[in-house]
């Protein structure tokens, strides 16, 4: 073919040696389009859902920490306890007589009156803290072959500060307290250890149409505001909450108001069982975790009267 005869044939006018035009057609959007929608569709329901599964696990994992939280705040309350210190145990309610501290008689000038002093090697900001209608209790001996009776009393009123003196056999100066009772107290020697006591109770309450774990202590005759511990559990009814005292062999014991003290006293146990919501699931209403714990109490070695 000759130059000219080429020329001709690539001239505009000659359509097959025209250059293919770059870019994509119409037709190759039109079917490349709702690939790439599915695509992206399927890619954010994984997204989606892998965030989900992670939200879940972290709902799950926080749940589970906070039951073992509160599973040790109880044993922490209630391991100094004794049968004997339990009052109601439901499966909404928790109440039980908590131990302040301890101090030592140091004297009692008169029957509704004694001053004490906390042991030696221990603290006494607690002592100032003390409102009325905490349990005072003391140990008194009753015969040489016998147990020391415990003999509770009410305190009337504030401690008072009295100043630094000795306590028993201390020979050392110690701050001492002066303590009023309700009641008239026998008399004990010098030394005798003095309990102190409170009423709390744990109990599910209704707020915001969830029901919550809470706590509270008696100020006197009355019981203090309740203050939330955790939440939200289940409903008493399906089982947010169950509390049964135990004794040594496991098996249950009802303990409530009118329980006697021969009963009160074969406590050994605390079982717990807590199911709480979790907040963040998607699921709200049926997803929950619950925990199983048993809190050991003190031995009881002294009869209550």
């Amino acid at each position: 073919m000759t130059r000219q005869s080429r020329a001709s044939c690539c001239s505009p006018r000659w359509s097959p040696c025209r250059a293919r035009p770059h870019g994509t057609t119409l037709v190759e959007l039109l079917v490349a389009l709702p690939l790439a929608i599915t695509l992206a569709t399927i890619a954010a329901m994984l997204l989606v859902r892998l965030a989900h599964t992670i939200r879940g696990q972290s709902s799950a994992l926080a749940t589970a920490r906070e039951l073992r939280q509160i599973a040790q705040v109880l044993s922490a309350d209630l391991a100094p306890l004794a049968g004997r210190h339990l009052a109601v145990v439901s499966d909404s309610l928790l109440q039980f007589h908590e131990q302040l501290g301890v101090l030592t008689l140091c004297a009692a000038p008169d029957a509704r009156s004694i001053i004490a002093a906390a042991p030696p090697g221990t603290t006494d900001l607690w002592v100032g803290g003390l409102r009325p209608g905490a349990s005072v209790r003391m140990w008194a001996a009753v015969a040489p072959a016998l147990p020391p009776d415990a003999r509770d009393r009410v305190l009337a009123r504030p401690p008072q500060t009295l100043t630094a003196g000795g306590c028993g056999t201390d020979l050392g100066p110690t701050r001492r307290w002066r303590l009023i009772l309700t009641d008239s107290l026998a008399r004990a020697a010098a030394g005798t250890p003095i309990s102190v006591h409170r009423d709390v109770r744990y109990r599910l309450y209704l707020s915001s149409s969830k029901w919550w774990l809470g706590r509270q202590s008696r100020d006197g005759a009355l019981w203090e505001a309740i203050q939330p511990v955790a939440g939200p559990f289940r409903a008493p009814a399906d089982g947010g909450m169950e509390f049964t005292a135990r004794d040594s062999l496991g098996l249950p014991l009802p303990i409530g108001e009118t329980t006697p003290d021969s009963v009160r006293g074969r406590a050994a146990m605390i079982e717990m069982v807590l199911f709480m919501h979790r907040r963040t699931s998607t699921r709200f209403a049926r997803s929950a975790d619950s925990i199983t714990a048993v809190a050991p109490l003190r031995a009881d070695a002294f009869r209550r009267h």
